[in-house]
């Protein structure tokens, strides 16, 4: 419960002593009275004369900072072991400080004094680099873990040693009392003040912006979850509003809600939540999103969490951009996987109604909508200014491929316009059947296969006749020599174990032939290349061409990264200017509310004015009120880092005293939203 920790003597003079404090709620009143009479007189006296007279080891600056990040630690600990924390931290401050300046001034001798003033000065900016430095380390690691138990600590350990800090300045003033010592310490605050560069001024303000979204991804995909996991979180493309809109729901507060906006991509390699929440419920927003698909999946967190992926700000932009650029896909560079997104942006922002297309309204929003919108843009912009989705890369893309490139040599007709025949009607064919349609929509094939409603199912299936399949038909393997008569491509992707056709089978042919094993057994007997008019193709063929292919996308992907790269920097540029609307949209109100307010009060000399005259002045003044206010909005959007922008709208948050408007009520549910200047 208490994280009790020690300042070596690095203030009075070297003996080891403890000046014990305690994290949360312990102060010098809740000690032993004698504990706390020694207490007193170790802070107000310093070390005792036999103590002083023995020579104790120097402790370094490495050491006390030792010390002080075990101390930051400690507090640390004891803050993430308490369920409350957040109504206890002034208090805790107050008696942190109360602890290191109880003393007696008229019973420190000031020749101790005198030599225990560099080491509290020494000890104050070794706190202040801790708290700058290591501490801020630590800080960041214990964020990146995401453990909802620690994420509403963090700031509390930087007050407690901004705490610290001012303690150890009101020890040091509260010691000094001769001018002697008090001109020492002043010339060390000068020779400090002299070696650091000087800083403009700024008004304090916090590390985030109320007005600020940041965007997250979670989910799970083919790299490192089995299909297993996978099944359990997938949602049916029909449903992805209704989940989403679930999830915005699951997240709601009495003050608003902490998920405002979400999207769903669900697809057999992956499962995506893309989400914004407010900046400052960052941490809160993943908890709730993470809790919220565990409630959907049925899942344990042992179960789920290993498996999943977590990414917000850059990182979560960048994710996005790599999916829709192919960059994440299980074969690089395929195409399929942007008209998924585009399907997610068309659902997210879909108005939904009982006479739309889409029923459930989606819970996209601008931050989110716009993000999958860019995703869209930058997965074209990789294609078409890198050869990324050059080449084929799996088995039956190449047959396909192989066959338009050698239709004009080996038939002496364009691929648009040959017979194709597909013997067997399994993962490879029906594969075969997707690259083949992509290209060539119309073409006119027969799928041969044993069981004639199996081949009718694959010419079915919803993706295979999304992309074509017009001209298909299927045919018994009874009939298989017969159809191979009719074909100028014959595709063989059976599972038998012996070759299925033979050199006997293709002799006498009049028209030329074009064989393409696709299979592993070969299903075409070695000896049918010798056979007059027929050209035949085996799986050996096909991989030198994947695996040149392959290695031409793969030297691709460092210029789509760099595409990707730059496009995510511009993203994050407009991201940050949206924190700025609600206050323009305040200022805006207010502008207009000084306007009404000037032009009512001049009415009297206005009386004059016909109806035209008067809606030429009130639009002078709307007009003067743009032009003055105009060089804001413009500012707003400049390409500059974050902190530079939040300056930006704390500034203008300032000085003119504004409240933020929200357009959408989404995220201040229950409240009217000001747009007045304050008192």
């Amino acid at each position: 419960i208490f994280a009790c920790f020690g300042f070596k003597t690095a203030i009075f003079g070297h003996e080891q002593q403890d000046v014990i404090m305690s994290t949360p709620g312990l102060s010098i009143g809740a000690l032993p009275a004698p504990r706390q009479a020694h207490f007193v007189a170790q802070v107000a006296n310093g070390p005792s004369p036999s103590a002083r007279a023995s020579p104790k080891p120097e402790l370094g600056p490495s050491a006390s900072r030792i010390a002080l990040s075990s101390c930051a630690l400690g507090m640390f600990a004891g803050m993430a072991s308490t369920g409350r924390r957040s109504s206890r931290t002034s208090r805790r401050s107050a008696e942190l400080g109360g602890a290191l300046a109880v003393r007696e001034d008229e019973n420190v001798e000031e020749a101790d004094a005198t030599e225990f003033v560099p080491k509290i000065h020494a000890l104050q900016n070794q706190a202040e680099l801790l708290r700058s430095g290591e501490l801020r380390q630590v800080i960041e690691t214990m964020k990146s873990l995401r453990k909802s138990e620690l994420s509403s600590v963090i700031s509390e350990v930087d007050e407690l040693l901004s705490a610290l800090i001012d303690a150890i300045q009101g020890l040091r003033d509260s010691a000094l009392s001769s001018t002697e010592i008090r001109n020492q310490l002043e010339s060390l605050d000068l020779v400090e003040a002299k070696s650091k560069p000087e800083k403009p001024n700024r008004p304090a303000r916090k590390d985030s912006v109320e007005t600020m979204m940041e965007v997250h991804v979670m989910g799970l995909s083919h790299h490192s979850a089995p299909v297993e996991v996978r099944q359990k979180l997938a949602v049916a493309e029909a449903k992805w509003n209704e989940y989403a809109q679930d999830l915005v729901n699951f997240a709601r507060t009495s003050s608003g809600y902490v998920v405002p906006e979400a999207a769903v991509l669900s697809t057999c390699n992956r499962f995506e939540l893309y989400f914004a929440s407010p900046e400052q419920k960052k941490y809160s927003a993943i908890d709730c999103v993470n809790e919220f698909l565990r409630e959907q999946s049925g899942l344990s967190s042992e179960e789920l969490d290993p498996y999943l992926f977590n990414y917000s700000g850059h990182d979560a932009i960048n994710h996005l951009f790599e999916v829709s650029s192919g960059l994440d896909s299980l074969v690089l560079g395929e195409a399929q996987i942007l008209a998924q997104v585009k399907a997610c942006h068309e659902h997210c922002i879909a108005k939904g109604g009982p006479e739309e297309e889409e029923k459930v309204q989606g819970a996209g929003g601008k931050i989110v909508a716009k993000m999958l919108n860019a995703g869209i843009r930058i997965g074209k912009q990789v294609r078409t200014r890198t050869k990324i989705g050059k080449g084929s890369v799996s088995v039956s893309s190449a047959a396909v491929e192989l066959m338009m490139s050698r239709s004009m040599q080996d038939l002496r007709k364009p691929a648009s316009k040959v017979h194709v025949g597909v013997i067997g009607a399994g993962k490879m064919s029906r594969l075969l059947l997707l690259a083949l349609f992509s290209k060539h929509p119309d073409i006119k094939v027969t799928l041969v296969n044993r069981s004639v409603d199996k081949a009718e199912a694959v010419l079915e299936d919803e993706l295979v006749k999304a992309r074509g399949g017009s001209n298909a038909s299927v045919a018994s393997t009874d009939d298989m020599f017969d159809v191979m008569k009719e074909c100028d491509v014959v595709f063989t992707a059976t599972g038998s174990e012996v070759p299925i056709i033979h050199p006997e089978n293709v002799e006498g042919r009049q028209r030329p032939l074009m064989l393409v094993d696709i299979s592993v057994p070969l299903n075409v007997a070695k000896g049918c290349e010798d056979v007059e008019n027929v050209f035949s193709y085996s799986v050996d063929d096909l991989q030198k061409v994947v695996q040149a292919n392959a290695q031409k996308r793969q030297a691709e992907v460092e210029k789509a990264k760099k595409i990707i790269s730059t496009e995510v920097g511009k993203f994050k540029v407009w991201q940050a200017s949206q924190g700025a609307v609600p206050y323009l949209a305040a200022l805006q109100v207010m502008a207009e509310n000084v306007r009404k307010m000037e032009t009512d009060n001049l009415s009297h000399k206005l009386k004059g004015l016909d109806e035209r005259e008067r809606a030429a002045v009130d639009k002078l003044t709307r007009h003067i009120v743009d032009q003055i206010f105009r060089p804001i909005y413009y500012s707003m959007k400049e390409d500059e880092a974050m902190e530079a922008k939040k300056d930006k709208i704390w500034a203008l948050k300032s000085m003119f005293k504004l409240d933020p408007v929200y357009k959408r009520g989404i995220l201040t549910e229950g409240s009217k939203p000001k747009a007045q200047l304050n008192p």
